[in-house]
């Protein structure tokens, strides 16, 4: 189980501090992005449009994916970047079916470790603090 949890914390770590760094830095290996129907055009347009939310996004995204491959508050960062996550994987279900692969596997890597680091949540989940 340590391994598969290593492998899945990298994976994961590599994926967001990859593409949070390609968001600014354009690497040449990553392949251009591909023409999106009219609805995911006008959702991410929206999104770029705000002038501040990508850029927020990919900061949160880089910050969370070095905490993850280093091992550093690993339960908490992979709680801040849960949203992101769904919305990926929601954003290519319903709008850019052609990339639900990829975010599959983001998907079942992040659910993957959360199950793996279920012990650091089991305070979240009570019903009445106590102070």
């Amino acid at each position: 189980m340590k391994i598969a949890v290593l492998i899945a914390r990298i994976l994961l770590g590599l994926i967001f501090v990859v593409f949070g760094l390609h968001f600014f830095f354009h690497f040449s290996f990553m392949p251009a992005p591909t023409a999106m129907p009219e609805k995911a055009q006008a959702f991410s347009g929206g999104l770029y449009g705000s002038g501040y939310f990508f850029q927020y996004m990919k900061v949160i995204e880089i910050a969370s994916g070095l905490a993850i491959l280093f091992n550093r508050y690993t339960a908490l960062f992979l709680l801040i970047l849960f949203p992101v996550t769904v919305n990926i994987f929601l954003f290519h279900a319903i709008l850019v079916p052609a990339g639900v692969p990829v975010a599959a596997v983001i998907i079942i890597l992040h659910l993957f470790l959360a199950f793996a680091y279920r012990k650091y949540y089991a305070s979240l989940f009570t019903a009445v603090p106590t102070i």
